[in-house]
């Protein structure tokens, strides 16, 4: 594969007392996989959109909170793990997103702050909300028509819509640890075909 060789990718571990994104990153305009684990950053930068081709970037227990839309706008980005730090809320999306594969896994989101987000990501098939606050299905999930996985495990559902069957797609469904009332645990192995 000559391709390969076109391909520019950094992993980088930091350390506890290190709160600055290497804005050195910036200057690397041909990177396409980007992964940053730990860290304390409390700021993330929107000159991210300079680095356009990027395809995958993880960024990994690095403490932020807040994530600019330029992120999920970078162009050639189809893969984005932002698993195990302290988001709360995303950001409003201005342009459709070309993400297939988001892992938010062990945040804070919550339904609401997810309410609107996925009208801007047509193209996921791989979602993972696991293990962050979400009571409830996000109206947005429902535009999700090629998606494939959705990890909706350790979050605060007590109950799944009968409309998730909507996403025809949808072959891989993972809800365990959630506080399900054990009539809505029949209906979901029922409708599902889930077994707890």
């Amino acid at each position: 594969m000559f391709e390969s060789r076109y391909e520019k990718r950094i992993v980088m571990k930091c350390n506890e007392d290190e709160s600055q994104f290497p804005i050195e990153l910036l200057n690397l305009w041909d990177l396409t996989e980007l992964e940053i684990i730990g860290g304390n950053f409390t700021y993330f930068p929107e000159d991210i959109s300079i680095l356009s081709k990027l395809k995958k970037l993880s960024l990994i227990s690095t403490k932020i909170s807040v994530i600019p839309k330029e992120v999920f706008e970078l162009p050639n980005l189809t893969y984005l793990s932002l698993k195990n730090n302290r988001l709360n809320h995303l950001p409003n999306l201005s342009v459709k997103s070309s993400l297939k594969q988001l892992i938010l896994g062990r945040n804070y989101l919550t339904a609401k702050s997810l309410e609107t987000f996925f009208n801007d990501t047509p193209h996921l098939h791989y979602l993972d909300l696991g293990h962050n606050v979400v009571d409830d299905i996000p109206e947005s999930l429902y535009r999700l028509l090629k998606l494939r996985r959705l990890n909706m495990e350790s979050n605060k559902l007590h109950g799944l819509p009968l409309r998730l069957k909507e996403l025809t797609e949808l072959n891989h469904l993972s809800v365990d640890n959630n506080p399900f009332p054990d009539s809505e645990r029949l209906k979901i192995e029922k409708n599902f075909n889930i077994t707890f």
